[in-house]
Formats: C-alpha cells, sequence, structure tokens
C-alpha cells in the first residue's frame, strides 16, 4: 500500500516536492512518541493571540504556571474581533459599525480581566482587522518593536496549520516580524480549533480552575458557544498522552526553536 501511495504521489507532484513529502512520512515516526512533560520556568514569555480568548483556550493553564513561576508573561492581541458576534452580522450601517466598536471594547475588557487572572504582566492589543489579519502589511513592524524589547525565550502561538484563516496567518506574521533578526526563542504552537501532533504537553491541574475563570471572563464569545466546555474538555482528553497518571488536565503544544519552525512553515506550505 504504502509503495502505491508513493508511486501515486510520483505522478502528481513534481521531484523536489516528492523528495520533501518523503522526508515527512519518514519523520512522522515522533508522533508516535510519548510527548515530553514540561515544567513552564520563569524568564520572559510572549503569547500571540490572533483573537480576545485564544490565548486562554490555547495555553490559559500554562500561562498560569508559568505566572506561579515567576515569569513575566506579556499577551500580544493580533485582531480586534469586532467580528465575534454573529448577532451584528444581521444588522444594517450605521447600526453594525456601531455594535462592531462596543464588541471590541467589551472583548478588551474581557481580556484584561482574564489576564489578571492568570497572571498575565502585560497585554497589547495590535488591533488587525478580525478575518483578514494576514492582509495587515504594517503588522509585523509593530510586532517587531514588541519582540525586539521584550527578547522573550518562549512565544506561544497556535500552530499553522489551524482551520482559522487568523490562526494560521499568525505564523505568517511571526515569521515575517522576526525575519533577518538574532531572535532565537523556542515556539510553542497550541491548539484551538484544530488537534495537532504535540510533542510537548504541560499538566494543569493545578490551575485548571483559572483556566475557567479566565475562560469565563469572554462572556461576549460564551454567548456563541459554550468554549469552557470544549477548551476544558480537549485538556482532559489531552491527559491520555500522558496515561492519566499524573494528571486530569493538559496543554498540549508542537514545541521547536524559532529557525526550525520557519523552516516546516516554509516546506509544509508548499502542499497548502
Amino acid at each position: 500500500m504504502k509503495r502505491l501511495v508513493v508511486k501515486l504521489l510520483g505522478t502528481i507532484l513534481e521531484p523536489r516536492r516528492l523528495q520533501s513529502l518523503r522526508a515527512l512520512m519518514r519523520a512522522s515516526v515522533i508522533h508516535n512518541q510519548r510527548p515530553l512533560v514540561c515544567q513552564p520556568e520563569s524568564g520572559k514569555v510572549v503569547v500571540l493571540a490572533p483573537h480576545m480568548d485564544d490565548e486562554v483556550l490555547g495555553c490559559g493553564g500554562t500561562i498560569a504556571r508559568h505566572a506561579q513561576a515567576g515569569a513575566e508573561v506579556s499577551v500580544i492581541f493580533l485582531t480586534d474581533g469586532r467580528y465575534g458576534s454573529g448577532a451584528n452580522a444581521a444588522l444594517t450601517e450605521p447600526e453594525r459599525s456601531c455594535r462592531q466598536r462596543e464588541l471590541i471594547d467589551i472583548r478588551k475588557q474581557e481580556a484584561r480581566r482574564a489576564g489578571e487572572i492568570l497572571g498575565v504582566r502585560s497585554i497589547a492589543f495590535l488591533d488587525a482587522e478580525d478575518g483578514r489579519l494576514s492582509c495587515d502589511s504594517l503588522l509585523p513592524k509593530r510586532l517587531r518593536a514588541i519582540l525586539e524589547r521584550e527578547r522573550p525565550r518562549i512565544v506561544y502561538l497556535p500552530f499553522f496549520l489551524e482551520n482559522h484563516v487568523d490562526h494560521s496567518a499568525a505564523s505568517e506574521v511571526l515569521i515575517a516580524a522576526t525575519a533577518g533578526t538574532s531572535h532565537d526563542f523556542q515556539c510553542r504552537c497550541y491548539e484551538v480549533w484544530t488537534p495537532l501532533f504535540p510533542n510537548v504537553v504541560v499538566e494543569i491541574d493545578r490551575t485548571i480552575d483559572m483556566k475557567r475563570c479566565a475562560l469565563a471572563c469572554y462572556k461576549s464569545q460564551l454567548a456563541e458557544m459554550d468554549y469552557v466546555h470544549t477548551g476544558v474538555g480537549l485538556n482532559a482528553y489531552r491527559s491520555s498522552a500522558i496515561g492519566c497518571k499524573t494528571a486530569l488536565f493538559v496543554e498540549a503544544f508542537y514545541s521547536v526553536p524559532l529557525a526550525e519552525y520557519r523552516q516546516l512553515h516554509r516546506v509544509l506550505n508548499r502542499f497548502l
């Protein structure tokens, strides 16, 4: 069967792409390995969130554990979240724009309250248009300035294979923002909409209640979907990665150095 698949792909893909795909297939053995249990440490940590609430869903328990360890955690929200209400879509102008501006303010207030619960040191709002993150040509420069100031050891962000246009675009923004720099931080990619193949997990039993409370701050979004149920449910499922022996709730990540993440992004984007 494997030979048949490779033969079929050989008729579709050019040699260079086929060679890259073969390398990825050989590397896929890592997905069958048990992920490393990571202990969040001190130092400077940056979290990139496409929308207000992604930071809690993807790594809220881990953020709290970093803060407890003495880390200086900064959260950077990339978009303004203006389209985070289905009810506003049915409105006509100018009422729709007015309600969107109100929603932006509401979501920012929610984010600040959630950050206080998790122990976040600072928050920045870059205000790209929700749903059009990849179209904002000025955002990489603004993010670059923050990264140059913070010089983080770790950057958390959604994995670029996330099934959401802004979530996948977050990696493009980070890669553009760090081009030509000396940054060598660890990229720890989290999951929100699309489960990933983790190589690192963080046990969050001690901070799961903080995560629930932080998620509860996002009342505007909980009116759209029960993210507490889905987010915490994913964390419960992820405990299977460690056999449910030392923790009942786990956040999962794909963790690699920036240079390696940039290369992986470039290779896989050839097939996307």
